[in-house]
């Protein structure tokens, strides 16, 4: 079964986990923390080293097992279902979230007319074929997208440094820490995604990650959400970056190149595109990885595929889906994701603790 490097996993990583704290977090982030938006990310960085050592831990102690055996082995069949079935749904909502709040943008920014049936359809065609194909097939264009995406992002900050004023991210706190906490869960939700997928897809790859490399990447997960935040709050001043849905884009419509180039902005729809068709690739590769059906794998890939169009066709206004963002999913996943690695690495000194006797 082919394999991919740990760079490759990284790049498949920055693209999938990179679309969510640059573009989906944000507006979340900037509406519950304002100002003190990109103190939140700097704390939550800060803390990380405990969690990307927690990860690091259990993936040398998995040995490259797949997930859904080493569960069946040290928790029992009966708890390695239920967790397996809650990890299905996480990934569902993955990818999910993350065409949903997609199509959203492309209906109000340049495809208005366009049925949505049309968009969601074609996207997930094309993310049910690379999944279909494999990782290593995901990790191959995750190669070829990215380095044009960090590419234009260095672009759009640089483009728009004329129009910032770094002063506006000052004073802090001024309404407390309340502000610091609501935005936590955003945060750490987007930077849990990290161990969320290199638990999944660590069997997977050619040789085990350490803990630096995990690290590294935790920075530049961390440098993908500060950069467009800190940019939106230094353009459009804190209340009106808050007010604003899609902050990210917002700083590609204003980018001027000298006096005659502007209204760049479709270099957003590279970007924006690229995140998704990966994420959602990726998401839907691993309902099938996951079950680890040796005859009939396609099956979940199929079934995650059609349920996600089934549920973009349903009716939920953007108000609506943002509140189950910040009141439902993040909370969720932070949970579930900080829980698991707690309850991965109590299992796994009670495993050596047993040996030993």
């Amino acid at each position: 079964m082919p394999k991919i490097t740990p760079i490759q996993s990284y790049m498949i990583i920055m693209l999938s986990v990179g679309l969510m704290n640059h573009v989906i977090i944000i507006p979340l982030l900037l509406e519950a923390s304002k100002r003190d938006a990109w103190l939140v990310v700097l704390l939550v960085f800060v803390a990380s080293p405990v969690w990307i050592g927690c990860l690091n831990y259990i993936i040398q102690n998995m040995n490259n097992q797949h997930m859904k055996k080493w569960l069946d082995q040290h928790f029992g069949k009966f708890l390695s279902a239920i967790l397996v079935i809650i990890y299905s749904l996480l990934l569902w909502l993955m990818g999910f979230i993350s065409l949903k709040d997609t199509l959203t943008w492309t209906i109000a920014s340049y495809l208005p007319q366009t049925p949505i049936l049309v968009l969601a359809g074609t996207t997930l065609v094309a993310s049910f074929f690379a999944a279909f194909q494999g990782l290593r097939t995901i990790a191959i264009v995750s190669g070829i997208l990215l380095p044009f995406v960090v590419i234009l992002g260095h672009l759009v900050a640089i483009a728009n440094f004329q129009f910032k004023d770094y002063t506006l991210l000052f004073p802090l706190l001024e309404n407390g820490t309340t502000p610091l906490w609501k935005g936590v869960p955003y945060v750490a939700g987007g930077l849990l995604e990290l161990s969320f997928l290199m638990l999944l897809i660590q069997h997977k790859l050619t040789k085990k990650t350490g803990f630096k490399s995990l690290m590294l990447m935790c920075f530049i997960l961390t440098g993908l959400t500060l950069g467009p935040l800190m940019g939106s709050i230094a353009i459009f001043g804190p209340d009106e970056a808050a007010n604003q849905r899609y902050p990210a884009y917002a700083q590609w419509r204003i980018v001027r190149l000298g006096e005659y180039v502007e209204h760049v902005n479709f270099f957003s729809i590279y970007q924006w595109l690229s995140g998704t068709f990966i994420r959602v690739s990726l998401s839907i590769y691993l309902l099938g990885e996951l079950w680890n059906l040796q005859k009939r794998r396609w099956l979940p890939v199929l079934f995650g595929a059609l349920a996600m169009l089934v549920g973009i066709l349903l009716p939920m206004s953007d108000m609506a889906f943002l509140d189950s963002l910040g009141r439902f999913y993040f909370p969720s996943f932070c949970i579930f994701t900080a829980g698991t690695l707690i309850l991965y690495i109590g299992r796994i000194i009670i495993s050596r603790i047993s040996q030993k006797e």
